[in-house]
Parts: structure tokens; sequence; C-alpha cells
């Protein structure tokens, strides 16, 4: 089966990378987990999710949450059991690849999932007194207590056994020619059911054998099993027999057959596992027996077999670090536990954080943890989860990757205690707090960082603020705006620029072809094509003279006139009389880039050149260090000039608490001031 990400990875191709480093879970036997304060009564498996009842009838889930199926679509993964709203009373739980699905008390059928746009599960419509349910990738099963099965969902090779192929069903349609069935599975594209006199029937895309070859046909209605016979359950391609034996069929890829054989091959007809006896559940390579113990064996290049190693085990064998299971449940790689104690376990494939904090394999058995771990995000970095995938994160407070397997396309860095994230689960931007959690529901399609408790925010009918609860700021949407400063935002009515204040009102009303953000009380705007500076007043305060204009984001604003740009304080007066070929701003620096004779230096405020151009290109000081270019690469220079690294970057971001973002040929992460690295990793690129 396909991962998870693989219906991500070309969205995400585009993003910068990040080399993962690994490490690993210990194994704790099944006493230690006497923490855990909630006790579960059934668990059900998917692909990268799981689902646990509780014993007051209320679903949790963890795992993965990119289509919506365990209800919050603020987050990508819930790395550990969260309550599923509306998934209340339930009796029965299953689990596919990108849905969940429940059965009510009431004999009803309810899901989430499939791409659903809200987090509000849905009853499936006509369907009632269900007694068992069958998820598989793309379509589910369900047994009714007349005995009779029902499947919506893919049909594409007649997996809904309803005489049909090609045709999805998105209502219930009943599987042809079955009665009094008493055990059902979905296996992969091909169903399966139990009939009272423990025969076996399955349909779909079932693979037929004869002179040695092997193929998949489409087989729309239910066919006879022949040779297997006196059958209790089933999971896929294994068979659990009335008298507590095992059998087991399908592809043996190694060892999952569990006879010792190691080739990769095709066994049509049902092998017995005679080690295994006493038998009371399977799940595709897994066995429970009736004192608790859990047999496992075939694949464990990620721990999934559960015996601590990675070595794959073509025989069953007994997992000694777990004991009084009642129920187990596979998903892909991974594999969950419920004790008669109530308490879950989990192992597997970890490596793109499905299932718990660490993206790491987790083996062997470990206890799901039931609370988060907290940590708190402080830089953002592009992040490699796997091999094939770009995708952001954090660095924490301590420098070390947050890995709690949130999928971010892009994320922003935290402004006012908040930051902005573009989520993978539904491709639209929101704000999450320091420890990583939802700020509030609102959702946007783009977002911008928070300046003075508002932020600009975009949806189907333009921009608009919000305040830091998420609540709207006035009722007027703008094709077009800027950030807040001195209390005032810019915003485009029409064809002219205004400005509103912290409320939403317009105090200062649409009248300029351009405006921008106030900085130090003072706002540069075009008027009739040229430029001046209003105050917080909307009075025009320097004269629309300038042909280009920049920001008193320093003691001295940067303005152009007959070509040549210079610098004027806050009265108007010129500072540094026009002479630059382009001109940047101070900051709070006493420095400023400027252009001459095509190189960049560095002038102060009497129009002194301090450090002479030579350049390529330079910006501006942060901090008292700023980064210039030659020969296509950046370096960090101080206020003296003098160079503290050497010229290897090709990207360089200003600095900001110290530190400053960085990247080379070959790497990327964050230097300090003295151009040490505070955090660095290899920029690893997709095969």
């Amino acid at each position: 089966m396909h991962s998870t990400y693989s219906r991500l990875k070309f969205v995400l191709l585009a993003l910068c990378v990040l080399l993962l480093c690994e490490t690993s879970y210990s194994g704790v036997s099944a006493a230690a987990a006497g923490s855990q304060s909630v006790k579960f009564t059934k668990i059900a498996g998917g692909y990268y999710h799981f689902l646990a009842l509780d014993t007051d009838g209320n679903v949790w889930g963890w795992g993965n949450n990119i289509y919506g199926q365990l209800g919050d679509h603020n987050v990508s993964y819930h790395n550990v059991p969260v309550p599923i709203k509306g998934f209340e009373k339930v009796k029965l739980i299953s689990a596919g690849y990108d849905h969940s699905r429940v059965v009510k008390q009431d004999g009803t059928v309810w899901q989430l999932g499939q791409g659903q746009v809200d987090s509000v599960p849905r009853q499936v419509s006509g369907i009632s007194d269900v007694i068992d349910i069958a998820d598989s990738a793309y379509y589910t099963l369900a047994l009714r207590k007349d005995g009779s099965v029902w499947g919506w969902g893919s049909n594409k090779v007649g997996q809904l056994g309803n005489g049909q192929s090609g045709h999805d069903e998105e209502l219930p349609v009943q599987v042809q020619s079955l009665s009094n069935v008493t055990a059902i599975t979905a296996s992969s594209d091909e169903g399966l059911a139990v009939t009272s006199n423990g025969q076996v029937w399955r349909w779909g895309g079932v693979i037929q054998c004869s002179g040695g070859k092997c193929k998949k046909e489409i087989v729309t209605s239910p066919i006879l099993f022949n040779g297997l016979s006196s059958v209790k359950s089933l999971s896929r391609d294994i068979a659990l027999l009335q008298d507590g034996t095992v059998v087991k069929w399908g592809i043996n890829y190694q060892g999952s057959i569990g006879t010792g054989e190691m080739e990769y091959s095709y066994f049509k007809d049902p092998i017995p596992l005679p080690s295994l006896t006493d038998i009371v559940q399977v799940s595709k390579t897994h066995a429970l027996t009736k004192e608790g113990q859990v047999w496992s064996w075939g694949p464990n290049e990620y721990g999934q077999v559960g015996d601590g190693t990675t070595e794959p085990r073509p025989r069953p064998i007994k997992l000694n670090t777990i004991d009084r299971v009642a129920e187990i449940a596979s998903g892909e790689e991974i594999t969950a536990a419920l004790t008669r104690g109530g308490q879950l376990f989990e192992w597997g494939n970890n490596k793109e954080g499905q299932i718990s904090n660490e993206p790491a394999n987790i083996m062997p058995p470990t206890p799901v943890p039931m609370t988060r771990q907290t940590v708190t995000y402080a830089l953002p970095i592009p992040w490699h989860p796997n091999e094939w995938t770009f995708a952001w994160t954090y660095l924490d407070d301590k420098g070390s990757v947050v890995k709690d397997g949130q999928t971010y396309y892009r994320v922003k860095p935290f402004s006012e205690g908040l930051a902005a994230v573009h989520r993978a689960s539904n491709d639209l931007w929101s704000f999450i707090t320091p420890t990583g959690e939802p700020a509030f529901p609102g959702e946007y399609k783009l977002i911008r960082d928070f300046h003075q408790g508002r932020a600009a925010v975009k949806d189907d009918k333009g921009w608009q603020f919000i305040n830091t609860k998420g609540e709207y700021i006035g009722q007027n949407r703008y094709p077009d705006l800027n950030d807040y400063a001195s209390g005032l935002a810019p915003v485009l009515v029409g064809k002219k620029w205004g400005y509103i204040n912290l409320s939403g009102q317009m105090v200062i009303p649409p009248q300029f072809s351009s405006a921008q953000s106030y900085a130090n009380n003072l706002a540069a705007v075009q008027i009739n094509g040229k430029w001046g500076f209003i105050d917080t007043k909307g009075k025009l305060v320097i004269k629309a003279v300038y042909s280009a204009a920049g920001s008193f984001t320093g003691p001295a604003a940067a303005v152009k006139q007959n070509g040549k740009w210079g610098y004027i304080n806050k009265a108007g007066a010129w500072t540094i009389k026009p002479q630059f070929e382009d001109a940047k701003p101070f900051s709070s620096s006493s420095l400023a880039p400027v252009k001459v004779k095509g190189k960049w230096g560095y002038t102060n405020l009497q129009g002194k050149l301090i450090i002479s151009p030579q350049y390529d290109d330079a910006a501006p000081f942060q901090e008292g260090l700023a980064s210039v270019k030659k020969n296509g690469l950046w370096a960090i220079i101080n206020s003296s000039g003098k160079r503290i690294t050497s010229f290897e970057f090709v990207e360089v971001q200003p600095y900001s608490n110290k530190l400053a973002w960085v990247v080379t040929k070959t790497d990327n992460g964050y230097i300090d001031s003295t151009g040490k690295w505070y955090y660095k990793a290899e920029i690893v690129k997709l095969p």
C-alpha cells in the first residue's frame, strides 16, 4: 500500500528540505502503562491511524489526520489519542486509509474523512441494524443482524459484490447471494465473508491460479473459497479456524506466509501454521492467544514484528514484552494492542510521525502516550520527514527540531505570540500558539503576521483583519491592505488607499494612489504620481515631491528625486542630498546601504561613506550586523566593515534575536552573531 504522504509528495516537492535525525523508543511492559486513566474496550487500525473505543462509548483517535479522518482539520497528525466529537454512544469502530467509520449503539453507521471539508461526522444513509463493519482502503463492508452484507465506496474491481464493477457506490448496496453471514473482512480490494457453517465466500479482485500462473480477476458476485472451511473469523489473507488454529495464504514477502519460506511467491491455498494454537484473533501477520500472548512474523524493517529488532521473521515468534492482551489491530507496518486492563500499546513504522511524537520506529511494543509532549516552538525551518517529502516545522527553544508529526507546506516566524502555518491537511493557513496548538478555529487562503494585535487574512471575499482571538475587525473586505503600525493600517477601497484604526473604522479617507504602513508615526503616500509623508491624522507633513520613497524605519527615510537617491529627516529636510544610484533604509542603525558606480557600500547620517562601495549587493544592518554579496555569494559584516564569515551563503535572512537564517550550497540553518552555526542541517535532494 502507498504511504500516507503519497498523495502529497508532488505538492511538497517545491519546498526546501532538512535532514531528519532518527532516534528510537525503548520497550516497556504492559504494567508500565498503568498511568493511563481512560479505559478502552476496542481498537481498530487504518493504514496510518487508529481508533479506540472507551468504556463510555466514546471514540478516540490518533495518527494520520491529513484527510480529516480524526475530525479536526487544524491538525495533520494526532500523536496522542484525542476524543472525536460526534462519535459518541458507539459500539463498533473501523478505520480505512483516509476515513473512519463507527456503528452507534442504535445500529446506524457514521463516518469522517475522505476529504470531507468539515469535521462533522455524517450518517451513512440506507443502512441500519449493523452488527459488524470492516474497512479497506477505499470501500467499506457492513454486516446486518439479518445476516446480509452491504458495501459502499470504490467498486472498480467488484469489491462491493453487487454483480457490477467500475462504478463506485456512495450509498450501501447489498452483496449478492449471501445469507447467514457471521463475520466479514475487507481485504485490500477483495471482500470476504464467513457464513454460519464455517465456509468462506470471496469477491472483488480475486487472485486465481491455473497451470502455475496466477492473476487477479474481477469477481463481481461471491464465490466459494475452496479449501477453506470451519472458519471463525478472517483478516487480510489469514483465517482463524473454529478449533483455534490458523491458516495463511497470499503473497509471501519477507516471510509473511509464516512457514519459514523467505522466497517471494504467491500461495493460493491456505497453509496451516502449526505453532499457533488456542488463538482467539488474527490480524494480518499477528495472532492473539486466549492467554493474551501475541505471536508475530513477517517483514520487520520498521520493527513491525515487535520483537525489538528489524530482522525479518519467517516463522511466528511470541512477543515477550507485552502480555494480557485483549485485542490487536494492524495498520500499514504499524500494530496497536489493547490490554485486558484497557491500556493501549503500539509498535512499528513511525518514521513519518504517524502515531507518536518522535518520527522514528517504535519497538518493541510501547505504551501509547495519552498526553502530548510539551515543547516551545521557536524558529521556522524546512523539514525533510522522509526520503521524498518536503515540509516545514520549527526548532524549539533549545534548538532541537520539533517532531510532532504535523505537516506544513510552509510556516512563518512567531509574531506577537502566534505563528502562521500552511497546513497540508486542508491546504489552508491558520495560526498556532508557541506549543503548536491551534490558536483559534479560523482558516484562510492567505495570511499575514500579527502587528499590534491584528493580522490580515484573506478568504474568497477579500482581505480583512482579525484579532488574537480570531475575531474579525469590522465588516469590510478589501482587495489589498498593509500591516498595522501606529494604530493604523492602509487599505485599498476601489482604486484609492485610506487608513483604518484598530477597530476597523476608516479614519483617513481613501485618497491616495498608493500607501505604506506607518513607521515612527509617518507613512509614505503617493499623490498625483509623487510621494510624500502624512502623520497619524492624515495631514501631509512632507510634501509629495519625490518619485519614490522608503519609510522612516530609522532616523531618516530614503527618497528619490531627479533620478538620484538621498535621505530626509522627519521635518522633510535633506540630511543627505540626492547623490546615490540606489539606497536602502537605515533601519535602527546609523549606517545605510547605498549604491555608487554600480557597487554597494554604507553611508552614515552625515553622508560619509563609512564602508566603501565594493559589494554587488548589500542589506540594511540589523542588530549591528549586515549581509553583503560578492560573486554570487553572501557574507556577514559588522558595523566597522569587518567580515565575521566568508562569502559562502547563497541566502541570508536578517538577524533577529541574535540569529540569522542562512543557506550554503550544501547546508542550511541558523548562525549566531559571531558567525558560528547555532543549528545546521544538510540540504537533502530528492531522488
